[in-house]
């Protein structure tokens, strides 16, 4: 990512402007999968190469980044790869119709370790109930992340009743991670804490059409 800021503010200045653009998925495509804060994409690439009956969605509050990435599907050739700029605590509302996705991909958040950068922290009620809306019923939030820490924060949210009231249900059982990647993809963060010898923390949490 030479010369694009590592990390942007998503509580700052214009980002709290609410400016994502709607993304309507191709009615041929046989699934919807989103890659939320996908900086490089290569998890976003790889899905779509692997996976091309479906419809992968990149989106990245870092505009650059955006640009670069639609840049590079284009000289691929990847028809099934779109990108696009949210903060997704901000704007995730305005990009898909509800019930239109099948899977959030959430992967290796910034963990911003300081007291005083926590707030910036994504996984919250407001982006769950979010995400809640734009699953459709069956459909998954996938989240991952190299931090205990982090990772068993997202799943307190997660595992709270106020989440269960929108329908999330963790497969893997109650405060439990899932062990091994079940998609044909894998971020840089992904490879890079595999090849330490470090563990993943993955939560796969399925929305129940029941409690909707």
């Amino acid at each position: 990512m030479r010369g694009v800021r590592q990390h942007v503010n998503p509580l700052g200045g214009t980002y709290l402007e609410p400016r994502a653009e709607a993304i309507t998925p191709p009615s041929a495509a046989s699934r919807v999968e989103v890659e939320l804060g996908c900086a490089d994409a290569k998890f976003s690439f790889e899905l779509a190469e692997r996976v091309p009956e479906a419809f992968v969605v990149g989106l990245e509050i870092r505009e650059p980044l955006v640009e670069r990435n639609a840049i590079h599907a284009r000289a691929m050739g990847l028809d099934n790869l779109r990108f696009g700029y949210v903060n997704m605590n901000v704007d995730l509302d305005r990009v898909f119709e509800p019930g239109s996705v099948d899977c959030f991909h959430l992967l290796f958040p910034d963990p911003w370790f300081k007291a005083r950068h926590r707030k910036r922290r994504v996984v919250e009620p407001g982006l769950l109930a979010v995400i809640a809306e734009q699953l459709r019923p069956g459909g998954e939030l996938h989240f991952a992340s190299d931090v205990y820490e982090l990772a068993l924060e997202a799943m307190a949210e997660l595992e709270e009743p106020r989440a269960a009231s929108l329908g999330f249900r963790n497969l893997a059982g109650e405060w439990s991670f899932w062990r091994g990647n079940p998609w044909p993809a894998s971020s840089r963060r992904e490879d890079t804490t595999l090849a330490r010898g470090q563990r993943v923390w993955r939560m796969r949490y399925v929305l129940d059409g029941a409690a909707r």
